[in-house]
């Protein structure tokens, strides 16, 4: 688990960090970290058991409105679902991946987020 430095990734990663931005802050950088922990902390306080499942619910029924406007589509990218269902590209693409990964559908996904998609059975 070596880099090309031959240090360890995230040590890799800090000195790459390092070295791009005089101004860097370690120590700005663990109290950032520490204030979203504790933020996520509180949030989690409300998150009833009942709310969790509501909330599974949900994503799993926009996940199937999701699904049958693939294969509905010959080919969609994640614009197009966006569009359509008026999400963030980044919750189209998490969808895509919950249901690529599930075996719905094959994405292809490229540096920018856009992808290629269609349902197995049109392939």
């Amino acid at each position: 688990m070596m880099n090309q430095k031959g240090g360890m990734p995230m040590m890799g990663m800090m000195r790459k960090m390092m070295e791009d931005t005089s101004d860097f802050n370690p120590m700005e950088m663990c109290q950032d970290v520490l204030r979203t922990v504790t933020k996520v902390s509180e949030m989690s306080f409300y998150a009833t058991p009942e709310i969790r499942l509501m909330f599974e619910e949900w994503l799993a029924s926009i996940e199937d409105e999701i699904f049958e406007f693939v294969q509905s589509e010959k080919e969609v990218n994640i614009d197009s679902i966006s569009e359509h269902f008026k999400i963030s590209k980044e919750a189209a693409k998490f969808f895509l991946n919950h249901l690529a990964a599930s075996g719905k559908v094959k994405a292809e996904f490229n540096d920018n987020m856009s992808s290629e998609t269609g349902n197995e059975n049109n392939k």
